[in-house]
């Protein structure tokens, strides 16, 4: 009930590109939100076909808040793609984003089975991509579906807390930051407040499923006030946080796709 009630406030509020009175979010609309080509989709969907039909059970590790529908250690894999995966569309958005705005380095907390990895691995050949996975079994299925697609991401395995200063200090800049591991306020404003120290001012951070609870929605509106944050697009299922220099005062959308 409470994500109906927040979907359907998302939607009166929510504007097409056409009503979207900047340059910049208007091409990223065009050329991103709105467009559908998509690298290696063929490839990473068969594997995603495979997962929802695997029925293996496998004990997991939770270190975040839980998945929307099933809680407990044991969950098949079928399960996981179906309820803790990123959509497909999403993802496929992100990659667009990364092959548009041409970014190399690029982090993911929260690899999960791999799908999203996959497609933000895919985006550009220069980038890097390290992605951050705690439960130990979830990471290794993740490396296998990769191999399956001929794609490399350097998987780290371990709690957030203990691996995300490691993947940090591999990287120069982090340029993309996908944010998914994780659906607690606290815990997701000490992520974006660790990496922040990592961006520039032509960085990109996602978050994933920022309407999710109360807790998403109050970190969202905290990390939109922070002083660095002069862009911020609200799509829904995932919202994109901007440090662009080239604003006088911090600008928020919520774009409806």
């Amino acid at each position: 009930m409470r994500m109906a009630k927040a979907y359907l406030n998302y939607r009166l509020k929510a504007k097409k590109r056409h009503g979207v009175h900047s340059p910049f979010v208007y091409n990223l609309s065009e050329e991103v939100f709105y467009k559908s080509s998509t690298k290696k989709a063929e490839e990473i969907e068969a594997v995603r076909k495979e997962l929802l039909r695997d029925q293996t059970l496998i004990e997991l590790v939770d270190y975040g808040a839980g998945s929307r529908i099933y809680k407990g250690y044991e969950r098949s894999i079928s399960e996981i793609a179906k309820t803790s995966s990123s959509p497909t569309a999403m993802a496929q958005l992100m990659q667009r984003l990364i092959s548009f705005l041409n970014l190399n380095n690029v982090l993911e907390l929260g690899t999960n089975l791999g799908i999203t990895t996959a497609y933000l691995t895919a985006a550009n050949p220069n980038a890097r991509v390290i992605s951050l996975e705690g439960d130990p079994s979830l990471a290794s299925i993740a490396v296998k579906n990769l191999q399956k697609i001929g794609l490399e991401a350097e998987i780290i395995e371990g709690r957030f807390e203990d691996t995300l200063d490691l993947a940090l200090a591999k990287m120069p800049t982090v340029d993309f930051a996908y944010i998914d591991g994780n659906h607690r306020k606290q815990p997701t404003l000490n992520y974006f407040q660790t990496v922040l120290e990592k961006t520039t001012e032509n960085s990109v951070l996602a978050f994933g499923d920022i309407h999710w609870s109360q807790e998403m929605e109050g970190a969202w509106n905290t990390i939109k006030q922070n002083k660095t944050v002069t862009l911020t697009i609200d799509l829904f299922d995932l919202g994109l946080v901007f440090f662009r220099k080239d604003r006088t005062e911090a600008e928020h959308f919520i774009i409806r796709l």
